[in-house]
């Protein structure tokens, strides 16, 4: 006989781990700006803190809960202290303030739950981020071979100007260019590309999976510096992390890499994309990488002289948001060597992990590249994939059930 009360009676423990998946989710694009979260601007922890409130209320009345973690009472209060630091330092009004309180409940919600439900969200963001790319990579080569495609005109804050083709988006500065570089729907190329790598940090051992070849093809085509250097990073740590042996395989990483880097100063006579925009921005002059490019000059002469100040203890306030302004010395210059110094124990409580210090260590490797390169420490989109690989990775040799229940 059927049981049609199975039609009809949803899991509690079901529709409380749907509803922290996409909080999560909600929170993790957020902080990456795609289009279709412009109406909501910086307000999306709101949705994200709702969906994870109802989360957690729903996990109380299941006798096993998940949110059980009794390690995360120092990751919250050092995260507490940074952000409100980060809004008294600025003298943010108390709309900044109220707004805090959703991101407190985004991490602690984060902190809380055990390490196999974030290994979960991780693993189903990377398969529904490497599907979507896949289509959205299907209609931007389409893009590529002339098709004509509808869209209309974007603009976000005054700074960037786009056509928008719904599944991708053209920046207008390169409309006339032979092949723009692939952002998705995000602001960036390097948005994009820092994503998908970090999604690909927290898939170490599964490269080869459908979803995670669309991570990597996605972050070849989007040229960022930035991305490819984390790339680069994250496919040796992945091995050292799981205890493989990788000095033949950086041997014949780094001869491959010469071959290519030659071939594109030959090829072509050095007019292709691999040499215009990765190689050329890898040159030295003056003693300065030519893609250093992360600050303007009149940002890198006020930073010069905020160092040189007593107010390199606490930050300045920016006049101007100069377009190209990121990575780490925009972060010392709001928040000073005291807000450095707030972040670095905030990673410290949050990452570490005795158990695993290989992961700890490549986190702290992964993640100090990624602040000096792009800044945005506190992003969902940068610190969860973090928090994922440090507390809660297990190689597959490892027998400790514990760790990930």
């Amino acid at each position: 006989m059927i049981d049609l009360s199975r039609f009809y009676l949803i899991d509690k423990r079901a529709l409380s781990i749907f509803f922290f998946h996409t909080g999560m989710m909600i929170a993790f694009l957020g902080s990456l700006n795609p289009w279709f979260m412009w109406p909501i601007g910086t307000l999306y922890s709101l949705p994200a803190c709702l969906f994870l409130i109802i989360s957690m209320e729903l996990a109380k009345s299941d006798s096993g809960s998940y949110y059980n973690r009794t390690d995360s009472l120092l990751p919250i209060l050092a995260f507490i202290i940074l952000s409100y630091y980060q809004i008294f330092i600025r003298s943010g009004n108390i709309n900044g303030y109220i707004s805090n309180l959703f991101r407190i409940i985004v991490f602690y919600a984060l902190f809380k739950v055990r390490p196999v439900e974030i290994k979960a969200f991780c693993d189903l963001l990377s398969k529904i981020m490497g599907g979507f790319l896949i289509v959205s990579m299907f209609f931007f080569f389409l893009y590529l071979l002339g098709f004509s495609l509808p869209s209309r005109n974007a603009d976000f804050n005054n700074l960037y100007s786009y056509t928008n083709y719904y599944f991708f988006m053209i920046d207008d500065r390169n409309l006339f260019t032979i092949i723009p570089r692939f952002h998705s729907v995000f602001l960036e190329p390097g948005h994009m590309g820092t994503m998908t790598v970090m999604l690909l940090f927290t898939q170490m051992g599964k490269w080869k999976k459908w979803y995670n070849i669309a991570l990597i093809v996605a972050t070849l085509i989007s040229f960022s510096l930035a991305a490819y250097g984390l790339l680069v990073g994250i496919v040796f740590l992945s091995l050292w992390v799981r205890g493989i042996h990788f000095i033949k395989k950086a041997i014949l990483a780094v001869g491959l890499f010469a071959v290519v880097t030659i071939g594109s100063f030959f090829y072509n006579n050095g007019d292709n994309l691999l040499h215009n925009l990765i190689m050329v921005r890898l040159e030295m002059n003056d003693g300065e990488m030519a893609g250093d490019n992360r600050v303007s000059d009149s940002f890198r002469a006020d930073y010069e002289n905020l160092i040189k100040s007593s107010d390199v203890l606490i930050g300045r306030d920016r006049n101007t948001e100069s377009f190209g302004n990121s990575g780490y010395r925009v972060f010392i210059y709001d928040y000073g060597l005291i807000g450095l110094f707030l972040l670095l124990v905030f990673y410290l409580v949050s990452f570490n992990n005795p158990q695993n210090i290989r992961a700890m260590t490549a986190v702290f490797i992964i993640g100090g590249l990624n602040f000096i390169i792009r800044g945005h420490p506190l992003w969902y989109a940068n610190f969860i994939p973090l928090y994922y690989v440090a507390r809660c990775f297990i190689p597959k040799s490892s027998t400790c059930e514990s760790d990930v229940n």
